[in-house]
């Protein structure tokens, strides 16, 4: 009869000698670990913290989480969209009235506005930060912007301050006191300027005549998920039935924002795949290399009983108890590293919006667990030719190849031998290198071709740059005349200046809908953002087909008719009797007339399509229908105050940085002007280049110290194995200088195969890096980075050539006998 034992204690003990007596090799595998765990946690911490930044960012900038803003909602449409299977929320935001700003507040924009319970608790309270308390109950309690506050010269605010404040509404002109009840950071006032909004109480706005329903009012609604925010607009659009004094305006790009977060996600899930090979490859080999040094010892296991499942299980405790070392070490450096490198590394592609990082358990236990599959991967292949070694065969192992050549023993040939006697264990390091090495080739090819003159060349049309922003699409405040005809003539007057352009504008039209003229246009609409088609009826008579209107130096067209088979008639379009459209020629067609409509302010008339421009061509908003370009001449007779709305100034090339100082003091910090220039593009690009240079540079030092650390473990122990092999050597006449010799050779060895893999297939993955790079930024040119690349080989050589010698230097303190009775 047979009892049952347990050998569990018995394995604990033999895994706790086992790692007593292998610390050399525990050290390689806790750094393994630490490395793993710690790359992981930084790319998790990193890559989570940029979309939250970014989803932040964007919600911020817009002041509001919902999707898009209807105008003027009919109490009817408000009660229809509550109902809505697709809608989430519906919020009410209405304008109160507009604060008439002091001298101490300059050219401000304010208006006051009164949100509803849902548009508050859902929308904005949310947003605003820890010193918004509750809406505001008193009649005359405000919560207002801290910019707002720095303007009334109130740098640290108190709640139940006094705020004198005058203002018109619908009940007339006034001044009071208000309370202050709490203040936020506004983020949006970084997109529109100096418009900003300071909130009401519901009882404030009743007794200034403002409800809900009235006109000013904007429905806020928030979409639940399922489709795109594009489809939900036009199934809106079908179901309210919108008039003609009504908008339905999306918030923001999200179309765009979520191809973005998924092309991170993927680069993320790239990375982690990427460091979870490299440290699989380094614990695979250290444990590899242990495994085949105790082969005897195994097989004498076996030879007293020990099963192979015990045998399996002693190698994974071991990689376990070192696994619970290492990956803590590597999650803590990974969070010093989140709070140093990752808001430097966000900060340099965000706004002033805050970082936001990611501290989520969730973010650390994944990248425990990683490192943890990591490690279990890493030795489960070790730990399974462990278990196979027969007892009677590691009675007889001796770690040497034997091998009959007819060429004689040339230590060159010895050398080469040695390297790939354990062709897995070559095979490894092998990899590791290139890993690490072919790594480093990449990031700096990447950045190396971010070519700053070229993305300039092809980005920036202009030297500097004027815009109105109360112009832009988005903005919140009423549209001014921010620049004038003075200010193009004093920048006219500016030494160094060669050229200024004007672009007028005017957002208020329509065009007159034919399906002959425009019906192909709009079916290429509908399929491009996956819209259901409105109808010819609705096209016509709602509204729906507006369009912006804009004036533009002739020069434009005289430079466009340099690339353009048929010209366009450059007397014919300074006269006004013909427009460019922004539209694609194979969708309309020129000659073709169309009608040009206004609600208020503008001079009806009829045009002839006389050519085309690109879709964003000074301006990067539009409507349904393309929009319309036009002379100066034309635009100044259809339109009585057109808004002078952009710039374009080009200069000499030796005086940027005074001309720069002369515009900003043209400026004068006025938020509603933005000034843009070709220096301020490639100090961002600069900036850029750096952040890309200290991240890649950051995970590349860490995976070349991996490979580096690959063949370290490798070469100690193979010189540590071949103790023996040495002696005998020795002993039949061979000298310490052939030995060193021969291991000299063996590291160049590794260094010229680990050289040419990386100007081969190295070369052919980095150029194919560059080339998925260029299909986004298509302004880099390949530039291929042999100085960095050669800097990197000599501290590879330098590794290859000195770990063997400092390894066998370790090993021959004792004498040759010495040696040999060790070995047998």
């Amino acid at each position: 009869m047979m009892f049952p034992n347990s050998n569990k204690r018995i394995i604990k003990k033999l895994i706790r000698k086992s790692l007593k007596a292998n610390r050399t090799r525990n050290r390689y595998v806790i750094l393994a670990v630490i490395l793993t765990t710690w790359l992981l946690t930084t790319v998790f911490t990193l890559g989570m913290s940029f979309i939250k930044t970014f989803d932040m960012q964007q919600i911020r900038m817009i002041g509001t989480t919902a999707d898009v803003a209807l105008s003027n909602p009919s109490q009817e449409q408000i009660e229809r969209l509550k109902q809505l299977p697709y809608v989430s929320h519906v919020g009410l935001d209405t304008k109160v009235g507009q604060v008439i700003p002091t001298q101490e507040m300059g050219d401000l924009d304010v208006s006051m506005h009164r949100y509803d319970e849902s548009e508050w608790d859902k929308m904005r309270a949310p947003l605003l930060g820890s010193k918004v308390n509750s809406y505001p109950e008193k009649r005359n309690e405000v919560i207002v912007p801290t910019w707002i506050l720095d303007k009334l010269n109130i740098p640290e605010p108190t709640i139940g301050m006094t705020l004198p404040l005058t203002y018109r509404s619908e009940a007339g002109e006034s001044t009071e006191s208000f309370i202050l009840s709490g203040w936020y950071t506004d983020y949006s006032q970084l997109r529109s300027g100096n418009a900003g909004v300071i909130i009401v109480s519901r009882e404030f706005a009743e007794s200034a005549g403002a409800g809900f329903g009235d006109k000013g009012t904007v429905a806020s609604i928030a979409f639940k998920g399922g489709s795109s925010i594009d489809q939900n607009m036009s199934r809106l659009e079908q179901d309210l039935k919108l008039n003609e004094d009504q908008n339905l305006a999306s918030y923001s790009n999200t179309e765009s924002q979520n191809n973005s977060k998924m092309a991170t996600a993927l680069g993320i899930i790239g990375i982690i795949v990427f460091i979870m090979f490299s440290g699989y490859l380094l614990i695979y080999n250290v444990l590899y290399i242990s495994v085949a040094t105790d082969t005897k010892f195994y097989g004498l296991l076996k030879t007293i009983g020990m099963t192979r499942k015990q045998i399996i299980k002693m190698v994974n405790g071991q990689a376990v108890r070192l696994a619970w070392i290492g990956i803590p070490i590597g999650v803590a450096a990974g969070m010093i590293t989140a709070l140093v490198a990752v808001p430097l590394a966000i900060e340099a592609f965000t706004l002033d919006t805050e970082v936001e990082i990611s501290f989520h358990p969730v973010i650390y236990a994944g990248a425990a667990l990683f490192a943890w599959l990591t490690t279990m991967a890493g030795c489960r292949k070790p730990a399974r030719i462990a278990a196979k070694i027969s007892p009677v065969e590691a009675a007889k192992y001796v770690r040497t190849t034997t091998k009959k050549g007819r060429h004689g023993s040339k230590l060159y040939r010895m050398a080469l031998r040695n390297m790939f006697r354990d062709k897995k264990r070559a095979l490894t390091v092998f990899l590791s290198l290139f890993t690490g090495l072919t790594t480093f080739l990449t990031v700096n090819t990447l950045v190396l071709s971010m070519n700053t003159d070229n993305f300039i060349a092809s980005y920036v049309d202009n030297d500097f740059e004027l815009e109105n922003k109360t112009v832009d699409f988005g903005y919140q405040g009423e549209q001014k005349q921010k620049l004038t005809e003075e200010m193009a003539e004093s920048v006219r007057q500016m030494s160094g200046i060669t050229d200024v352009r004007k672009t007028y504008i005017d957002r208020g039209g329509s065009l007159g809908y034919t399906p002959e003229v425009f019906g192909k246009f709009v079916d290429d609409i509908v399929m491009r953002y996956g819209m259901e088609r409105p109808t010819d009826e609705q096209l016509k008579d709602s509204g729906m087909f507006w369009s912006v209107l804009i004036g533009i130096d002739t020069k434009y067209v005289t430079e466009l008719n340099k690339s353009l088979e048929t010209p366009i008639d450059v007397e014919r379009f300074e006269k006004g009797e013909i427009a460019l459209l922004s539209a694609s020629e194979e969708l309309l067609n020129r000659g073709d007339r169309f009608p040009l409509n206004f609600k208020e302010g503008g001079v009806e008339r009829e045009l002839e399509i006389g050519g085309f421009v690109s879709p964003q061509f000074q301006v990067s908003f539009g409507g349904m229908a393309p929009n319309v370009y036009v002379s100066h001449n034309a635009i100044k007779q259809i339109i009585r105050e057109p808004l002078l709305y952009k710039m374009n100034i080009q200069a000499e090339k030796g005086g940027h940085e005074r001309i720069q100082e002369q515009l900003e003091a043209l400026v004068a910090g006025d938020r509603e002007i933005e000034l843009t220039s070709k220096l301020q593009w490639a100090e961002k690009m600069e900036s850029a280049k750096i952040i890309f240079y200290i991240l890649g540079g950051a995970i590349t030092l860490i995976l070349a110290a991996i490979g580096i650390l690959n063949f370290i473990s490798t070469m100690l122990t193979s010189v540590v194995v071949r103790k023996h092999e040495f002696a005998m050597m020795e002993s039949i006449g061979m000298t310490k200088r052939q030995l060193r010799k021969m291991l000299l050779l063996e590291g160049t060895g590794y260094g010229v195969i680990s050289t040419l893999l990386i100007i081969s297939l190295g070369s052919l993955i980095s150029y194919g890096a560059y080339y998925v790079f260029s299909q986004e930024a298509d302004y880099a040119i390949y530039t291929y980075p042999t100085l960095p690349l050669l800097i990197a080989l000599a501290f590879v050589f330098a590794a290859c050539l000195s770990v063997p010698i400092i390894a066998y230097n370790r090993s021959k303190k004792m004498s040759i006998v010495e040696r040999l009775r060790e070995e047998s």
